[in-house]
């Protein structure tokens, strides 16, 4: 009867208080527009792109902007507003919007000095039809609107909340039996949590989807894995686009600013991004992805195919297989791990691993890290199951299928991205204890050692003689041949650049706004301030890895969860993890710049971690004679993975990014805007 009144109870809150936020919160201007003193009829006069109502000697709360019957045909029309009030003669307002499909968005909320005298809103020159009719009115009583998807949205917030909470049910639910194995009842849970983050994987990548076609008919480079499936099916590996004269002819056609002079003299562009050697282009992206995806479309199809596809579908199997991994990794040592702390960890891993950036850009260069990230989970994950027996029982063999799997993953990520091949190196720290046993290495564990080795040496050996047939090299994976604004021919280590990067990449506070979308880029394409006195490519950054994963600073307590980690043999792991982490992120300051996709190179080992030291704090806490300690603990672990959850989505709209959502899809761009933040 009490966990009746407990669930009835819940239910209420779970829907009342979306209710009362529609009702109230999110309709605040309609309650407030009922107390303005009165609506005032204006007469308007239209001047070029200008309208001006004049002589209005009132108190002017709102401006309601009507595009009904303005014959204009744009998504998004722009405009600034003057005010001359007692106060200012001439007070310019920021350029804000109106949306002809948005109604809300056709009410302006101003706050002038006293009586307004004369207002004027000045629309972009190219968005006014010089016909048509555009209604100003002032003071106007703004509609009730009942958003059914903005409640839907506020009851799962809510139902997020309740479930995680400290006190919740669902951090006294044990994950695992007495036996460490899933209970039929938390099978389904764990059913339910992958579904729910895999409907936000695939809705991010629905919504930041777009058509290459235009791309593939300008020979951009977020076609490229098509070109090179497409040379593949016609026997060769270079990609069929004939290079301009000039690169040949030049003594460094990797110098971007001469590169780019010659391509405004001749008229003839260069590809940008492509891999440009002995007078061809070249693909220098990892070749899995276009063996598995983009080959088979192009030969059953014709057609070039989108980039979000891939993007897609490997997000939805690195989220099941992170489920997974995280399930191996703390049953070790953490049994008795509730279901909540569970769930938590893996949203700890997904997003740490800054994964979700791929769901925020399904382009090109996604393609690349999101199957280098999920090869490499799927093959820690066979790797650490295949010693699950043996772990608990030493006289119990590894599992020669899941060895062999893992290695097999492993090697495919390292054909995706190369630098990823750094973790089949893991393999040591994995298999230390078993290396010590003479599992590896001797007569007797040949088969293992075998199912390790081999499958990463056929397809290890398969890329190196792709690279051969190329750029005549083995070890040439035609990184530096790339036509970027970077030479990365003639690049040089600089220590100065270094301590500029390992800020920037690790601790950069985010920066926030007072305009939508409340976020901003630290660096981009066009600004890029620092006091660096040299050259430094930016790509736009929102914040250090830190900033956005505050929850993954837990790693400086990685000494003091020795003795746990050790015990379960994942101390050694850790360690080599975080200094893989270092030697990709000093890799990436030196070679590449700063760029917030190539934080998801040493994100994965640090998340991993991360993950690993959480789960010992976590369980200290529990066995802690101190009464509040677990509770204390386990606030702290829900507040910052919640801003890591928030940090790493949030950021997904702003308008900086390369293909930024406002551009792509202002629509829904501003369909968000004005359903979460209604308060204009």
């Amino acid at each position: 009867m009490i966990n009746k009144s407990k669930t009835t109870k819940t239910l209420i809150i779970i829907l009342i208080i979306p209710l009362i936020a529609e009702v109230f919160f999110f309709n605040f201007r309609f309650w407030e527009s009922l107390f303005f003193k009165k609506q005032i009829d204006c007469l308007s006069i239209k001047t070029g792109n200008c309208i001006t109502v004049p002589e209005i000697n009132e108190p002017v709360k709102n401006i309601h902007i009507d595009l009904s019957e303005s014959g204009i045909n744009k998504q998004v029309v722009h405009l600034k507003i003057h005010l001359y009030d007692e106060a200012n003669s001439d007070l310019e307002l920021p350029v804000t919007e109106a949306i002809p499909q948005i109604k809300e968005s056709s009410y302006i909320r101003i706050y002038p000095d006293g009586n307004v005298r004369e207002l004027m809103i000045e629309f972009d020159k190219d968005e006014v039809p010089d016909a048509g009719n555009i209604g100003i009115r002032l003071n106007e009583t703004r509609p009730f609107c009942f958003h059914v998807l903005r409640f839907i949205l506020a009851v799962v917030i809510v139902s997020l909340f309740m479930i995680f909470r400290p006190g919740s049910q669902i951090y006294k639910m044990s994950l695992c039996g007495g036996d460490k194995k899933l209970s039929d009842r938390n099978k389904i849970y764990v059913l339910l949590g992958i579904s729910a983050i895999v409907c936000l994987w695939m809705l991010i990548v629905y919504a930041f989807n777009y058509d290459i076609t235009q791309h593939y008919r300008a020979g951009h480079v977020e076609a490229i894995y098509t070109y090179q499936a497409e040379s593949i099916l016609n026997g060769r590996v270079w990609l069929d686009f004939t290079p301009p004269k000039y690169l040949s002819e030049m003594a460094n056609p990797y110098d971007f600013n001469a590169r780019l002079k010659l391509a405004r003299e001749t008229g003839e562009a260069f590809k940008l991004d492509f891999a440009f050697f002995d007078g061809k282009y070249y693909s220098y992206y990892g070749i899995v992805p276009t063996l598995i995806f983009y080959l088979p479309f192009v030969a059953l199809t014709g057609l070039p195919l989108n980039n979000s596809v891939p993007v897609l579908l490997m997000g939805v199997v690195f989220i099941i297989f992170s489920f997974m991994l995280i399930y191996k990794l703390v049953r070790r040592f953490y049994s008795e791990i509730s279901l909540g702390i569970y769930f938590l960890l893996v949203l700890v891993f997904t997003f740490g691993t800054g994964a979700y950036y791929c769901a925020q850009t399904p382009h090109v260069y996604s393609v690349a890290f999101i199957s280098a990230i999920m090869f490499t989970v799927i093959g820690l994950y066979n790797w650490i199951s295949a010693s699950d027996k043996h772990f608990e029982d030493s006289r119990l063999p590894l599992s020669k299928a899941k060895l062999l799997i893992g290695a097999v993953a492993m090697g495919l990520a390292t054909g995706s991205r190369p630098i990823f091949g750094l973790f089949a190196f893991l393999a040591f720290p994995l298999f230390y204890s078993e290396i010590k046993e003479r599992l590896f290495f001797s007569k007797k564990g040949i088969a293992n050692t075998l199912c390790v080795i081999a499958p990463l040496l056929v397809i290890g050996s398969a890329v190196l003689y792709f690279n051969k047939i190329r750029f005549g090299s083995f070890f040439d994976f035609g990184n530096t041949y790339n036509l970027s604004e970077m030479d990365l021919q003639n690049r040089h280590l600089g220590i100065r650049r270094l301590w500029l990067g390992l800020f920037e990449y690790l601790f950069q506070p985010l920066k926030i706004s007072g305009r939508f979308p409340y976020v901003e880029s630290i660096y981009d394409y066009r600004n890029h301030q620092t006091d660096y006195m040299g050259y430094m490519f930016f790509d736009p950054v929102y914040g250090g890895y830190f900033a956005l994963c505050p929850v993954c600073l837990c790693i400086v307590f990685l000494r003091k969860c020795r003795k746990t980690l050790t015990s379960a043999k994942m101390y050694w792991l850790c360690v080599i993890s975080l200094i893989f982490a270092a030697v990709l992120l000093v890799t990436d300051i030196e070679l590449t710049g700063i760029t917030l996709r190539y934080q998801m190179d040493f994100g994965l080992p640090v998340a991993l971690t991360a993950v690993l030291i959480l789960a010992v704090l976590m369980r200290k806490a529990e066995a802690s004679s101190y009464k509040n300690a677990f509770k204390a603990a386990l606030i702290v672990l829900i507040v910052l993975t919640g801003v890591t959850v928030f940090s790493n989505l949030f950021i997904m709209l702003a308008d900086s990014k390369q293909w930024a959502l406002v551009s792509t899809n202002p629509k829904l761009y501003y369909s968000v805007k004005y359903l979460l933040f209604a308060l204009r």
